[in-house]
């Protein structure tokens, strides 16, 4: 605020208290610690000046309640955040947030810890009377304790609860561009608790989504900023300016923006709609997973002995499956097509000698995945379809998991009397979550991964109770 104090105008910070709540909190820090001008020169790096409180006054708030005021030299501008949530013009907004990156980046990797990285912290000064001869205004950053204690709670949304110095900085660089292009910030929870969670999961629409249209450039160091991982951030806060304030002039923000056409927009819009959902089922099920981790852990330990059990009663009927009858051309396409069954136990009638014993516990896995999210969020049907099942439907994105053999090819190598060898040729297409290839994995498609794949099967005949039949005794994947 702007109040007279010893006669002269000067800039002053309300604590809320009267004179014995201001002494019983021993507030005289408030006094003490500074401030930071940061003033641009025409040439040359910028000034860098301290600002001292010179006192405290006692006034009247609005309701004539007496509270003491911390004031000291005046200076004149306009506080960043109100800036920001009056929705003042974009073009000045975008000025003043260039005018303070441009400071902290004067300040240096290890800013003075007279800095305080909340807009609601910094006023910039008002332009008029450098003639335009400097590239832009003086900022003004308030002493941490009088933010913290008069202004700190406007300007949560902007600010990482986590992170400081540089990081910090272009994080909340990046949260008021988003806010000047989209309208609103990129983390807007009301709650606390849950906006800084947001904020540390990264949980926000992407500005390319926010802002259809938006500049590629802008577009990408926004992005950046504003998801883990954090780093590089005096990198990241020139790379803005330099977007935004070529030869120190800067743009419109406006000319950041292209309209796009509707056979451009309607992709851009169907990519946002699959985002948003697959996005708020996983933070969802991570939430509540984190909630209950103590009772999930034992539901978990309790289905998988379940589980256990069952097969292990499974196993000894006499209905398991069986290669009776088969000749070994079928066996090898049973094996295959109990990939995308998640039969597990086909398998193993098909095997003997430990043979494909990898394939087999990679199948009991998933099966005991998807039994066990059924179980949790109450589904009846598999979170995972079979590949040959989603080739038939179309084979395009997907809300449920895909899994399981397609194109399987076989060809006979050599054939003995008791003993004979294929060569299968497949595609295995595997869920992109579990692919472990980390680019396929931030894709925004719901989309598997193919691998092909090359097997060379040996199949041996085995005396059993149902007489000789055929078993897969080696698998060698090429």
């Amino acid at each position: 605020m702007i109040l007279e104090a010893d006669g002269q105008k000067a800039l002053g910070f309300d604590t809320g208290l009267d004179s014995r709540a201001f002494a019983q909190a021993k507030l005289a820090r408030l006094i003490t610690e500074p401030g930071l001008i940061v003033r641009p020169a025409p040439e040359g790096p910028h000034r860098i000046e301290l600002w001292k409180a010179s006192g405290v006054i006692e006034r009247s708030d609005s309701s004539g309640k007496p509270t003491m005021v911390v004031w000291g030299p005046l200076f004149e501008g306009d506080r960043l955040d109100l800036l920001l949530n009056e929705s003042a013009e974009p073009d000045t907004v975008l000025a003043a947030i260039c005018a303070w990156i441009q400071s902290i980046l004067a300040l240096g990797e290890n800013p003075p810890a007279a800095v305080s990285p909340w807009p609601c912290a910094a006023i910039i000064a008002q332009e008029s009377g450098n003639g335009g001869a400097l590239p832009s205004p003086a900022v003004f950053f308030a002493p941490p304790s009088l933010a913290q204690r008069c202004i700190i709670a406007a300007a949560e949304r902007y600010v990482h609860p986590d992170l400081d110095g540089m990081n910090g900085a272009a994080f909340t660089a990046a949260a008021m561009l988003y806010r000047i292009f989209a309208g609103t910030p990129p983390f807007s929870a009301a709650d606390e608790s849950t906006l800084h969670q947001d904020m540390r999961e990264g949980n926000f629409l992407p500005v390319r989504f926010a802002v259809p249209g938006l500049d590629a450039r802008p577009s990408a160091l926004i992005q950046q900023a504003l998801e883990p991982p954090y780093g590089k951030g005096a990198q990241l806060l020139g790379e803005i300016l330099a977007v935004v304030q070529p030869d120190g002039k800067t743009v419109s923000a406006a000319s950041l923006v292209q309209p796009l056409s509707e056979t451009d927009r309607l992709p851009l819009e169907k990519e946002k709609i699959q985002f948003q959902k697959r996005k708020t089922a996983s933070v969802k099920t991570r939430r509540f997973v984190m909630r209950n981790a103590t009772i999930l852990l034992g539901c978990c330990a309790a289905l998988v002995t379940v589980v256990l059990v069952a097969v292990s009663i499974i196993h000894d009927r006499s209905r398991l499956p069986s290669t009776a009858g088969m000749e070994p051309a079928q066996v090898i396409e049973s094996y295959y097509n109990a990939f995308g069954e998640l039969d597990h136990q086909m398998m193993e009638a098909c095997v003997i000698n430990g043979a494909g014993k990898g394939d087999i516990n990679s199948v009991i896995t998933l099966f005991v995945v998807n039994k066990t999210r059924q179980v949790y969020e109450k589904r009846n049907s598999s979170f995972i379809i079979s590949a040959r099942e989603w080739q038939q439907e179309g084979g395009g994105a997907i809300d449920t998991q895909v899994f399981g053999v397609t194109g399987l090819h076989i060809t006979i190598n050599k054939e003995q009397a008791e003993e004979v060898q294929y060569r299968a040729d497949y595609t295995l297409w595997v869920p992109a979550q579990l692919s472990g290839d980390t680019e396929m994995e931030s894709t925004e498609t719901n989309l598997p991964i193919p691998y092909h794949r090359t097997d060379i099967i040996t199949l041996v005949r085995k005396k059993e109770k149902r007489g000789f039949n055929w078993h897969i005794a080696e698998i060698q994947r090429e």
